[in-house]
């Protein structure tokens, strides 16, 4: 079953690996906001070296860097312009410096967020309130609320406490207790916990066991 209605359609942009983009396509587009944006820089780029003669023969096509698949096929395009003499060797290193860059943010970086989180028209971009979704996928309804009733219990649940009521927690209560209590308490708790590692490393020694 699609994640969004068939009359919303789909980008047409395919990654290096043959992946098809899921997010949704811009109202009389082709391409979601995204890749809309990456495809005519790309353009952008071609023309202005041509136009400053910077290449004489054929184009440079620098991959999207969305994924490890991208950025391995953007180290052989920079292999490909050095190769035939179209970059010279101070681009080159600045290319390799961006790809090496690349490839240490794609694990912090995410280019799929959820399909109903894209827009898909600008022109109802100022009525979309705080904390709704960019459209909904129920007919007749413009957008979703993000955050719902089931979604705040979901939250509440999850700020409780791991160990609350639990045996962990009773531990970290009672010494909680103690501390406030006794203001050198964790200072005597500390020493007694190294006198008896002292002593473990002692026996251990004279027993001639490895020391840990």
């Amino acid at each position: 079953m699609p994640s969004y209605p068939i009359s919303i359609r789909r980008c047409q942009h395919i990654k290096v690996n043959g992946i098809q983009c899921g997010s949704p396509a811009l109202c009389d587009q082709k391409y979601c906001y995204y890749h809309l944006q990456c495809h005519q820089k790309n353009m952008e780029i071609n023309m202005n070296l041509h136009d400053r003669g910077t290449i004489d023969r054929g184009t440079i096509t620098l991959p999207t860097l969305e994924d490890a698949n991208s950025i391995q096929v953007g180290l052989a395009e920079v292999m490909r312009l050095l190769v035939t003499n179209q970059i010279d060797h101070r681009t080159a290193s600045l290319l390799l410096h961006a790809l090496r860059t690349a490839s240490v943010n794609i694990r912090r970086v995410s280019f799929e967020p959820e399909p109903t989180h894209v827009v898909i028209d600008r022109e109802c971009v100022e009525r979309r309130p705080i904390g709704s979704t960019a459209w909904s996928t129920v007919e007749g309804r413009e957008y979703d609320q993000v955050h719902n009733d089931d979604d705040d219990n979901d939250e509440a649940e999850n700020d409780k406490p791991v160990n609350e009521g639990g045996e962990c927690g009773a531990d970290v209560m009672r010494l909680i207790d103690l501390a406030v209590s006794d203001p050198e308490y964790l200072e005597k708790r500390a020493n007694d916990l190294r006198a008896k590692q002292e002593r473990e490393e002692l026996r251990r020694f004279q027993a001639g066991l490895p020391l840990r």
